[in-house]
């Protein structure tokens, strides 16, 4: 065992983050060893000709227990959406507020017709069991998932939401939350991003979302993390790196995403990690004169054709997404649009000039981001799949958003929860 380190973590995405800072705070020696040129994995942003753009349609919610408990989120300074969206349909963009939160407004919606009375009542008790089962601790999408679990889809029948209000916001909106909407994602899971919405706001920090990661990183002892430092095999106190070196210590922790940990571990340890599907998503980033929204909303498309699952203008939310005098417009494309990706800036303008007229055509294209890995299938039939434990054996320990739910929340409680069960010695 090496006299440096305590702790060897593979993976500096959030989980491996949040699990180093839990060990040296309680005075482990860690070492972290990440194969990318920067830390984050899938939470990234790039920067084109002075824009910021993430890597996929990310936001953080100011909600997360998690988030809350790990993070510093006044310097992240962060900008919110304002609660509620605009539904696109038909050409037109209808409000949908948030009646706790935007009374007049979301008055507005039933008189538009945006939501029926029926499904507002729904809306409100629905609202009510997702608080109180989360406060409760009965809304836990992190627990073993029970047999009998529900889909979205199947929650959403047996509430009695009509066929209307969940093809016009449900499904555009998680959707675009979960990338799939065929609403299959487990209803634990809806039913506590749901409560965080509740709750809270969805938020961008200035710098970009890979600010969350970047701070996690910096409350780590200087050297603690090796970039460039790809593995290649991952054993109990023993990880080998493709450059044939070897690092060894007390504890390994595999903190990569599934896939990655699929063909890193002893064949003994993989389980259906590599099986496990994955959601993909893409992006589209342009920029405008000016921002098309005259309100902080997100845009969600419950039309039956065209590219765009949601629309969003960072740049109006946090200052820091365009250069002075310009606004970042970016949109996540639907998982089921079947059109080649040169294809998606034009049928993306076509589609968004119907919304907000002939200022559309004139958006420049920046980038198409294409993230083929953005999300671990959450199923109920996948999340059964799932380690129900971080240790793996006596020094080899597992974590990640693929072991809890998939969001930023998820990989941060993860890490966090491995790190306990290491000092434990569980």
């Amino acid at each position: 065992m090496s006299d440096d380190v305590d702790c060897i973590v593979v993976g500096a995405g959030l989980a491996g983050l949040a699990c180093a800072r839990e060990l040296v705070r309680v005075g482990r020696r860690v070492c972290v060893v990440e194969s990318a040129d920067r830390v984050g994995g899938r939470v990234a942003t790039d920067t084109v000709e002075g824009f910021r753009i993430d890597r996929g349609f990310q936001v953080y919610n100011d909600a997360y227990p998690e988030g809350r408990r790990q993070l510093d989120l006044a310097a992240l300074d962060l900008g919110r959406f304002e609660p509620g969206a605009l539904v696109a349909e038909g050409g037109m963009l209808r409000p949908l507020a948030d009646p706790w939160r935007r009374p007049l407004a979301a008055l507005g919606s039933v008189l538009s017709g945006s939501v029926g009375i029926a499904d507002g009542l729904r809306t409100a008790r629905l609202r009510s069991d997702a608080l109180r089962g989360v406060a409760r601790g009965a809304i836990d999408p992190d627990a073993s998932p029970v047999a009998a679990e529900r889909t979205t889809r199947e929650e959403l029948a047996a509430r009695g939401f009509s066929a209307t209000f969940v093809s016009r916001f449900l499904m555009p909106f998680f959707g675009g939350v979960f990338l799939e909407r065929a609403l299959q994602t487990a209803a634990p899971v809806f039913l506590f991003d749901f409560a965080m919405f509740a709750l809270g706001h969805a938020c961008l920090p200035r710098d970009g979302m890979e600010a969350i990661p970047r701070q996690l990183a910096a409350g780590l002892p200087d050297g603690c993390v090796r970039l460039r430092a790809e593995a290649r095999a991952v054993m109990p106190g023993r990880v080998e790196l493709d450059d044939g070196s070897v690092l060894t210590a007390h504890d390994v922790v595999m903190a990569t995403d599934g896939a990655a940990a699929a063909t890193l571990l002893p064949a003994a340890h993989r389980g259906d990690l590599g099986s496990r599907a994955w959601k993909a998503t893409r992006l589209v980033a342009f920029a405008a004169d000016r921002s098309p929204l005259s309100e902080h909303l997100l845009v969600v498309s419950g039309e039956r054709s065209g590219p765009i699952d949601n629309l969003t203008v960072p740049s109006d939310v946090a200052g820091g997404y365009a250069p002075p005098g310009a606004a970042l417009v970016t949109v996540s494309v639907r998982s089921d649009w079947a059109g080649e990706t040169q294809d998606l800036p034009e049928a993306v303008r076509r589609q968004a000039e119907e919304w907000f007229g002939a200022a559309a055509a004139g958006w420049r294209h920046l980038t198409t981001v294409n993230v083929p890995r953005s999300l671990p299938d959450e199923s109920p039939a996948a999340r059964r799949t799932r380690f129900t434990s971080p240790r793996l054996e006596a020094g080899l320990w597992i974590c990640g958003d693929h072991c809890a739910t998939a969001s930023i929340n998820g990989a941060l409680a993860s890490g966090r929860r491995c790190a306990e069960a290491i000092v434990r010695g569980a």
